[in-house]
């Protein structure tokens, strides 16, 4: 029997969901897969080991400990950003098996994603994540599995010129400037090479076909489920079930019977990177938070940090439950950056929440070496 462990952020995300897949990663990295279920390119994960920080965007959180990672159906890629990072990587041998029907995300996704931010400012990255998810709704399709396809390549990338052409052909005479700004340097010939040349990176997989081949499935999920395209605050939500649903349905239907344990993260204080509500918590003072990563950006602005609110942590857990389907489930809890916040008491916190946990798991620092079982 397989056994599956399910990371999962309760906030609006950036708690250490790369950390603790990096933790989990390094019990047993041979027999060991990451599967990414939910978000895509547009994550950031953070892992610090002595010899390096990286903050994983188009592999999986485990990669330093030399396991590849898996990309699902529901998440999307971004081909140059793929030969970036992997050609950084090289010495640890990245590797990633991606679903023939993981989304690809293109310059012109990225583009219009950013006109739309610019005039809204929900809040989003600004990396085409939400843009590539409602093209393909729209039926406007660019799959993994046309990458090994140079000519289909080309007709997919003409289709989606044409789809954003006539979108922004009906905004304002400024929104249409802007859209061309952003595809100025805008480079298709690169674009097609780099979806050529990450071939040595990645294979045309389905998960069931690598039940066999491991025996630990790492579930790293992304963002939080306060950002969840049905749970979070309309209009501050990602387009993607945050929450495990993702990840049940996909060990459900193409692994079968496993061991499912759940890894559910926070920070000991609340933070949200981006525009939208956050609980009205008292403001708090940090210290140690020199590895700090998240920094204020041109499309989601500022960082922000309060004191933690058990109560939105109660409503994440709650929501959680309501896709796990009366599986017999194993929780733990990981409440990182305890380092910053000396007087934190997990205890107090553990009286305010509405589950008991098997296991809770503090991190008192960047590195795995940091990460404790209080109890």
């Amino acid at each position: 029997m397989p056994k599956c462990s399910i990371v999962i952020d309760l906030g609006f995300g950036d708690a250490g969901k790369g950390a603790t897949t990096h933790f989990l990663a390094s019990q047993q990295p041979e027999e060991s897969l990451v599967v990414r279920f939910s978000g895509g390119h547009q994550v950031g994960h953070t892992v610090t080991t002595r010899e390096l920080e990286h903050t994983f965007s188009n592999f999986g959180s485990g990669t330093l400990q030399g396991v590849p990672t898996y990309y699902s159906a529901h998440t999307t890629l971004f081909p140059p950003a793929i030969l970036q990072e992997g050609n950084y990587l090289k010495a640890y041998q990245p590797k990633l098996y991606v679903h023939p029907l993981a989304k690809i995300t293109t310059i012109y996704d990225i583009a219009y994603n950013r006109v739309v931010e610019k005039q809204q400012g929900h809040g989003s990255c600004g990396l085409g994540f939400g843009a590539t998810i409602a093209r393909d709704r729209d039926e406007v399709y660019f799959y993994a599995n046309d990458l090994q396809f140079p000519w289909v390549i080309q007709q997919r990338l003409q289709s989606i010129q044409n789809f954003y052409q006539s979108k922004i052909a009906q905004q304002p005479q400024a929104v249409q400037e802007y859209y061309a700004d952003e595809l100025q340097h805008y480079d298709e010939a690169y674009f097609i090479e780099s979806c050529l040349n990450i071939k040595s990176f990645y294979e045309i997989a389905q998960l069931a076909q690598l039940a066999d081949t491991y025996q630990h499935f790492i579930f790293e999920g992304s963002q939080g489920i306060l950002l969840d395209t049905q749970h979070g605050f309309h209009p501050h939500t990602t387009w993607s079930a945050t929450t495990s649903k993702n990840a049940i349905e996909l060990i459900l239907t193409e692994l079968g019977d496993a061991q499912i344990t759940m890894y559910y993260v926070t920070r000991c204080y609340q933070t949200r990177h981006g525009n939208g509500p956050m609980s009205s918590t008292t403001p708090v003072t940090l210290i140690n938070n020199a590895h700090e990563a998240n920094v204020t950006n041109e499309f989601q602005g500022e960082f922000r940090t309060r004191a933690l609110d058990p109560d939105l942590l109660n409503y994440a857990l709650s929501c959680d439950a309501i896709h796990q389907q009366d599986l017999s489930l194993t929780k733990n809890l990981v409440v990182t950056c305890l380092d910053q916040l000396p007087d934190f008491s997990v205890e107090q916190l553990l009286e305010q929440l509405s589950i008991s946990f098997t296991k809770v798991y503090g991190s008192f620092g960047p590195r795995l070496e940091h990460l404790k079982i209080l109890k």
